[in-house]
């Protein structure tokens, strides 16, 4: 469920948002553009918006501006960042538990869907279907088009010296799109993918009418 990572978010809780503008050479090509892509990720939400791993609330603040949010994050130091800016309570939980007694529309993630491995992942749309049923599904994240895509990002790395970025692809679960979309079309939904950086892309998912969990 991601929490094998809880080490590292208490150690980057209080540097991520340095990270995001650009202070970490190393990460930012990962956030360019970052300030744009969240508010692209905010248009595309609708009513009630249920937030998984929503980190320092960057991307939480910008959707209460224009939303009900519901905001879930296990990392404890992550959680007393975003308190600090936001008026809202979050609740301590991760992609697999959750509140499930929520009526939610729109279900969003930003930079944290890759801390689940593929299977974590299926379950964690599953058991959105089956327990919120929320007609919209929205990821921000990196990912890979194909296996090549992936060499190139892993040699660019490598060639710049940028070891911690290296490691951290190496170590977390960077998916493919096509994986992720054929995960969401089993469950009924129906996809676009935009590649937004040289990792980044967006996710938006319509649920469909009368579709099929897998």
């Amino acid at each position: 469920m991601g929490l094998q990572f809880m080490d590292i978010f208490k150690e980057w809780a209080s540097e991520y948002d340095a990270t995001v503008t650009g202070h970490d050479e190393q990460y930012r090509e990962v956030f360019a553009g970052y300030e744009t892509m969240l508010n692209e990720v905010v248009d595309q939400l609708e009513g009630r918006v249920m937030e998984f791993g929503s980190g320092t609330g960057n991307l939480s603040a910008k959707i209460l501006e224009r939303h009900e949010l519901i905001s879930v994050e296990p990392s404890p130091e992550m959680r007393a960042v975003a308190a600090e800016k936001l008026q809202l309570d979050i609740v301590d939980g991760d992609f697999l538990n959750y509140p499930t007694d929520q009526q939610v529309d729109t279900i969003v993630s930003s930079y944290a869907f890759h801390h689940l491995t593929d299977d974590e992942k299926r379950t964690a749309i599953r058991s959105y279907v089956e327990h919120l049923d929320a007609p919209r599904f929205v990821l921000l994240d990196t990912m890979f088009a194909s296996q090549t895509a992936k060499r190139d990002i892993l040699d660019w790395a490598e060639a710049n010296g940028y070891t911690d970025l290296l490691e951290d692809l190496n170590r977390e679960f960077y998916p493919y799109t096509q994986t992720i979309q054929a995960m969401l079309e089993a469950n009924g939904y129906t996809v676009t993918l935009t590649q937004k950086n040289k990792f980044v892309w967006l996710v938006v998912a319509t649920k469909q009418s009368g579709g099929t969990q897998s």
